[in-house]
């Protein structure tokens, strides 16, 4: 069994953004920070908390369009949280249960910690449907459902409707078997005990 990841990562998204993240194990389950940056502005950041069995426990993320937060209730029968933004502040409270899992458009995180989640119980070949709460760069907060289909140990392909511009056809990730992106442009990572990759 390997030991705690504490990972810091960068590459370059579909959309041409550059993200940065990192991710730490700890007692309480695994801390994700992320930025995503477009032409040197900042167009998503990003804190996902993970509880040690997979599943997300908060979920904070700055855009544009303002600041979401969510996290479930104890229950896990509901999501809770708020946008704020210039307007002012707009209370959500979506369903939630132990298998749903976390969209954010265009960038991967939330998509690696379910695929993460995922893989202890599925082999490669099998299929699973999974309701998702997705989120928009503008803080547009959905129900979607979404077909999770493992192509390889390391390979899947996401499914779904809610999403029109992916829906038909789907999309491919890879997620190695410590639960971090791979595979994509650019990729590179290190341990954060270093300052500076390599």
């Amino acid at each position: 069994m390997s030991g705690p990841v504490r990972q810091a990562g960068t590459s370059v998204l579909g959309d041409g953004a550059r993200l940065v993240w990192s991710v730490a194990d700890g007692r309480r389950g695994r801390r994700w920070r992320a930025a995503a940056t477009v032409d040197g502005a900042i167009s998503h950041a990003l804190l996902l908390e993970v509880d040690l069995d997979g599943r997300p426990s908060r979920l904070e993320l700055a855009t544009a369009a303002g600041m979401l937060t969510l996290h479930p209730e104890r229950s896990h029968e509901a999501l809770h949280g708020n946008v704020v933004a210039v307007d002012g502040v707009r209370h959500l409270r979506l369903p939630w249960s132990d298998e749903h899992g976390l969209e954010i458009a265009d960038r991967p995180l939330a998509t690696v910690v379910t695929v993460h989640r995922l893989a202890g119980s599925m082999e490669v070949g099998e299929e699973r449907t999974v309701p998702v709460i997705m989120i928009t760069a503008d803080l547009a907060v959905s129900e979607a459902t979404r077909r999770f289909i493992r192509l390889g140990p390391s390979e899947w392909r996401i499914e779904g409707e809610g999403d029109a511009s992916r829906a038909s056809s789907g999309r491919l990730v890879a997620v190695d078997g410590r639960g971090l992106p791979s595979g994509l442009r650019d990729g590179l990572e290190w341990p954060l005990e270093l300052a500076t990759p390599g």
